[in-house]
């Protein structure tokens, strides 16, 4: 009977075991490369407004409304410092405005203009402070600090030798004013400190291989600084780069080519920003620095800043490329560069945004941006009808911020074995209450989920708004760990959730899991 009742209760079947595990907030950002099966855990598969820190990822600040009644879509920020004042500029309407201060715009400072698509510089020369702008339709924009004024070959100053309303881009170099001509395999430049006078040009069309003309010009620095590592980069737009070094294209002992490559070829006339010592390019291959480039040419993705994002990128461009509004910034204060990419042309755009520290990207919606800038330290972007402040505030201008992310899939270190998924953790740090829709996806499917995302505003004071001294202020953010009821079995996972706020700063941490251990088969 002993033997038997042993017998028994080894064949008993056992309760299942329960096993828990936490993985990480997807702080490796946005990838868009990798086989879905290979990811790291600390990656994610979609990662929508959601900006990647070093240890957590955070809800992207909000948007408000600075400069409004501009009836057409801003596609061009200027701004203009002479080292007793800044000002903002913004090109709609076929005109130029001062969108220095918030609200209203008042009447135009130039007006009747063909397009609002302006390159511009702030250029210094013995006399003034100038911000000088081209768009390849109207004659050159020059502003002082007090007066706008149209140059052309016959105004006073005047640049002679070339119509500056072919003018499209410019740069400065070693002192220089360089300009570039639609449709020309070409460049010219003015005299040393000149913002006016005889034009000279020079061709660039016995150093290319694949023709086309001249797109942008830019300065790649090698010693962060200008000085004499200084070098002129030109591409074209056939993706041909051409790198001179000197002072004077006049001066055949001060201006020498010292390299060619070539390159995709680059979107757009803004192609091109300078982030530290570096020069980035934005190319049909990608986003890279100019140094990476001179080693792999198009041999090798890797090199490209974009490379984990690049089969997103790669579809923008083939998709998007044409449309204008492509377009680099970088922002300092909020360790982030951003890309914009317009999806429709004067409609809609997003943002692939990259962390400067860590280079994790992610994306940005609900930003319908044209033309971007960065203003005393802030980022403006140029939108419908008004230049709106961005990363500013808890709401896109009062609407909620709406996130969406998609983990990598993991296998909770259990590669091999089913499980049955039962519960499931996002740790949120928040001023308030949040309730994300969610759900989980197994063995890389994917199915969002069908929940409507909800929150609870903190209940402190707003900053910069309440009265100091007589508002109630919040606490700080507390975590949010509640856990949510899942249902799915397989061998791998991810949580697929989206939030919405207009009222609280997010974190999020990491994620725990509860699940039921299966077999191997």
């Amino acid at each position: 009977m002993a033997v038997r009742a042993i017998a028994a209760a080894r064949r008993a079947p056992r309760a299942p075991r329960t096993f828990g595990r936490s993985t990480p907030a997807p702080v490796g950002g946005w990838n868009a490369r990798d086989a879905l099966s290979d990811m790291d855990e600390r990656d994610a598969v979609t990662l929508d407004n959601w900006f990647p820190g070093t240890s957590t990822v955070m809800l992207r600040g909000g948007q408000a409304a600075h400069a409004t009644g501009l009836t057409t879509a801003v596609e061009s920020l200027m701004p203009y410092a002479d080292g007793t004042k800044t000002e903002l500029f913004a090109a709609a309407n076929s005109a130029i405005y001062d969108v220095t201060s918030s609200g209203a715009v008042g009447a135009a400072k130039v007006s009747s203009l063909t397009n609002n698509r302006w390159q511009h510089v702030n250029f210094g020369t013995s006399a003034d402070e100038f911000l000088i702008a081209v768009n390849g339709a109207d004659s050159m924009q020059q502003y002082d600090g007090t007066t706008w004024r149209t140059i052309t070959d016959v105004s006073s100053p005047a640049i002679t030798g070339v119509t500056t309303a072919n003018l499209a881009h410019l740069n400065v170099f070693k002192t220089r004013l360089f300009l570039i001509e639609i449709n020309k395999l070409s460049f010219w430049y003015l005299g040393a400190g000149a913002n006016s006078g005889a034009a000279t040009e020079f061709n660039l069309g016995t150093y290319c291989r694949l023709g086309g003309s001249t797109m942008a010009m830019g300065t790649w620095t090698r010693d962060s600084g200008d000085g004499v590592d200084d070098l002129a980069v030109f591409v074209t737009s056939e993706g041909e780069v051409l790198i001179f070094s000197g002072t004077d294209p006049g001066n055949a002992s001060a201006w020498a080519l010292i390299g060619r490559f070539e390159i995709g070829a680059p979107i757009g006339r803004r192609c091109m920003i300078k982030a530290g010592s570096e020069l980035i390019i934005i190319t049909v291959d990608g986003i890279a620095p100019l140094s990476r480039l001179l080693r792999t040419a198009r041999t090798d993705e890797r090199a490209n800043l974009t490379d984990k994002i690049s089969g997103a990128f790669e579809a923008a461009a083939r998709d998007y490329g044409a449309n204008f509004g492509w377009q680099g910034i970088l922002y300092p204060r909020g360790n982030k560069v951003l890309f914009n990419i317009p999806t429709v042309a004067g409609s809609a755009s997003h943002q692939y945004v990259a962390n400067t520290t860590t280079g994790a990207w992610c994306r940005f919606t609900g930003w319908n941006a044209f033309s971007w800038a960065v203003f005393n330290d802030e980022l403006y972007m140029g939108g419908a009808g008004v230049v709106d402040k961005a990363d500013t505030g808890l709401s896109d201008k009062g609407a909620n911020i709406e996130t969406e992310a998609k983990t990598a899939f993991t296998y909770l270190g259990q590669r091999g074995r089913t499980k049955k998924f039962n519960m499931v953790r996002p740790n949120f740090i928040t001023d308030g209450g949040i309730e994300p829709a969610l759900t989980v996806n197994v063995d890389f499917e994917d199915t969002p989920p069908t929940g409507v995302a909800s929150f609870t505003p903190g209940e402190g004071a707003e900053w910069d708004v309440a009265d100091w001294d007589e508002a109630d202020w919040g606490s700080s953010g507390q975590p949010v760990v509640d856990w949510i009821p899942v249902a799915g079995t397989g061998y791998a996972a991810a949580i697929y959730l989206r939030t919405a706020s207009n009222a609280n700063v997010i974190e999020w941490s990491s994620t725990d899991w509860l699940w039921e251990q299966g077999g191997v088969l």
